[in-house]
């Protein structure tokens, strides 16, 4: 999507607006749109803070006119709005719908239904909200009308091409045959499309490296299944998949991190069920954690080689995942012994370094006597704390890990509540909803169990949670 300086955005129904691609994952879509701070100089993050993963996630971009819509479990874009039409141009088929500056307002219904998108059934009246919505498959426009004006079983093209009717007041993208259809389940239906448009099914049919992953199971006996969009599922096996496993199967990692840090070398001797890991935080039974993803001690990731012989992370951010290889604890040859599953909540610290990734806990009982454990990413850590005490016992207590004297790598500013704030051009300005306001990013806690370690959000979301 570009201004009217920088070029037209295609309207491309069921589909896209522009680069704008309907099922595409938040961190695809900020990326992209931070990259391009001088197109998209205002960049609003709206979520509820006291249910980020249960309510919807939204991207407002004042200044260009639109609103963009993603659902809270996956996080992919489910909705493309045009708020505004004076602040974009756009066309449809080498038609032009709008041009900033020229005209009041946005298209006409004439245009829209004479000249570019064609007949099409009658629509919705809304009445709470005072609008004709005129829907074809994929797109809707909406039509301010008064209540005086509406009579039920109007004839709507005579009302809507009259000479006292308005121009188009909003715009909207979504997958549908009509927008009657697709709001009922529009956040919880399944996506047809992928998380990134550079995902197709040839590329990845040609070599499962250029897949996406779709979900993580973590299973019994030290096992991980990576379930795919194209190709069969992958196995993890802790202490024996190598790195060359790998990228073979996930393609090269976005970067390779390696880091020494004894900060909590002094719990050696009262480990956290096993240790403490992840992007940002330490390690007490490696000297390794994975952390900024611009730190000093990022390795090329073409030079796999260089870290033959020592222990580090790969960090595969679009995945949403960081992969530990040890070579130091396997006798002849570097092995992953560890994986780092991040949830990219909105608010906590590590918000947008990594895309979200969604992930199953699912152990079978060992015994008559043992209870199985079924877990999964979108569970509040209050839900699942009771279940996995049930399962391993009490456990020890949680340790507390202040994210407030970390520097965020997100280029993120945290507002609290829904109040306005103008930000920088290169900042995002993510903004808590009513179910509370978080000024910082404040303090996590950190829980240990048999071979998992959850970091929880004050909100009880799971921020991140570590297998080895």
């Amino acid at each position: 999507m570009a201004s009217s300086i920088e070029g037209t955005a295609q309207i491309q129904p069921s589909k896209a607006l522009g680069f704008l691609v309907l099922g595409s994952s938040v961190y695809d879509v900020l990326s992209r749109l931070r990259a391009q701070h001088r197109i998209f100089p205002s960049i609003s993050v709206i979520y509820d803070s006291a249910a980020p993963l249960a309510s919807p996630i939204v991207l407002m971009l004042d200044s260009n006119g639109l609103r963009l819509r993603f659902d809270g479990p996956d996080q992919r874009l489910r909705l493309i709005e045009v708020l505004d039409f004076q602040k974009s141009r756009l066309s449809y088929n080498s038609g032009e719908l709008t041009r900033p500056g020229i005209g009041a307002g946005g298209p006409t219904f004439r245009s829209i239904y004479n000249k570019l998108f064609g007949p099409t059934y009658p629509g919705e009246y809304m009445e709470g909200e005072g609008v004709y919505v005129l829907s074809y498959p994929g797109v809707a426009f909406s039509f301010p009308i008064g209540r005086e004006a509406w009579k039920e079983g109007a004839d709507f093209v005579s009302v809507l091409s009259s000479p006292d009717a308005q121009p188009a007041s909003s715009m909207a993208i979504f997958a549908g045959s009509s927008w009657l259809e697709a709001r009922t389940g529009l956040f919880t239906r399944p996506v047809q499309n992928p998380r990134s448009p550079l995902v197709s099914g040839a590329s990845a049919r040609l070599s499962s490296a250029n897949d996406e992953v779709e979900f993580i199971k973590f299973r019994d006996e030290n096992k991980v299944e990576i379930t795919r969009r194209h190709n069969q599922p992958f196995w993890i096996t802790l202490h024996s998949t190598t790195p060359q496993d790998l990228i073979t199967e996930l393609g090269p990692p976005s970067a390779i991190y390696r880091k020494h840090d004894h900060r909590l070398s002094i719990h050696r001797t009262r480990s956290l069920s096993g240790g403490v890991s992840g992007r940002g935080h330490q390690d007490d039974t490696d000297d390794t954690e994975p952390e900024d993803a611009q730190s000093d001690d990022e390795e090329d990731v073409s030079d796999v080689s260089a870290t033959s012989n020592s222990d580090y992370f790969y960090n595969y951010f679009h995945h949403g995942m960081d992969i530990f290889i040890s070579a130091t604890r396997s006798s002849s040859h570097p092995v992953a012994t560890k994986i780092i599953i991040h949830g990219n909540v909105p608010g906590s610290f590590e918000f947008q370094g990594y895309r979200r990734a969604r992930w199953s806990i699912e152990l079978a009982a060992s015994s008559k006597m043992a209870k199985e454990l079924r877990l999964h990413s979108e569970m509040g850590f209050d839900e699942a704390l009771p279940l996995l005490r049930e399962k391993f016992g009490e456990g020890q207590r949680p340790m507390p890990l202040n994210r407030g004297s970390d520097s965020p790598s997100s280029s993120c500013e945290l507002l609290g509540g829904w109040e306005d704030n103008e930000s920088a051009a290169d900042k995002v300005d993510v903004k808590g909803g009513p179910g509370g306001s978080e000024s910082t990013f404040g303090n996590t806690e950190l829980y240990g169990f048999p071979g998992f370690i959850f970091e929880v959000l004050r909100n009880k979301a799971i921020s991140s949670l570590t297998v080895f």
